[in-house]
């Protein structure tokens, strides 16, 4: 597993990704590019098995893991693709992913984990994110409870600003690479303001 982490508000949707790469053969990769801006109202984030990463995403990736490029997709037509592309990983049962689809939707920001666990097929789900009112923000983590409970501890310590939700991040990869062997410290951001009306 890899970590993903997003914040989605009224003002921007931020998505951090770690860059460590765990290869099947047992290798290991440094600086893997895991977050991707689709455009300028989506982002994607992956986390599990590099493999059914690249099958659910396929849509807005090269098979050498760059970005496709001039997708004019909007947020409502990616998040169509990949659950149309996350039920059929269900119905094959030995895929292993938990990421992330988030960005802007006309109205606000949005986003969608993505999670399917080859061991215990029931825990799998799609799950819905998105604030409640203008002044609520939420957290996303796609990785470990732990790093969650870092993430919501930085946001709470520095601030929910840009550059705060950075450090917040930043923190939760220097303390969870004592306890996550699939994570490293190389910190990746993509960012989406709210458009100006």
């Amino acid at each position: 597993m890899s970590l993903v982490q997003a914040v989605l508000c009224s003002e921007f949707a931020l998505v951090c990704g770690e860059q460590q790469l765990n290869l099947t053969s047992g290798g290991v990769l440094h600086n893997f590019r895991k977050i991707f801006k689709v455009n300028e109202s989506v982002i994607i984030g992956l986390s599990g098995a590099i493999e059914d990463n690249y099958y659910l995403f396929q849509d807005y990736l090269n098979v050498d893991f760059t970005l496709k490029e001039d997708c004019p997709d909007s947020l409502a037509e990616v998040f169509h693709k990949v659950t149309a592309r996350y039920r059929e990983m269900t119905e094959q049962g030995e895929c292993d992913v938990f990421s992330l689809v988030c960005g802007w939707n006309g109205y606000g920001f949005e986003g969608k984990t993505f999670f399917i666990n080859s061991q215990f097929g029931e825990e799998s789900r799609i799950t819905d994110v998105r604030p409640e009112h203008e002044k609520d923000a939420k957290l996303i983590s796609c990785g470990d409870n732990r790093h969650f409970d870092n993430f919501l501890a930085g946001v709470y310590r520095y601030g929910a600003e840009v550059y705060a939700l950075q450090r917040a991040f930043r923190d939760t990869l220097a303390q969870g690479v004592m306890f996550d062997e699939y994570i490293d410290k190389n910190a990746q951001f993509e960012l989406i303001r709210r458009p100006e009306a």
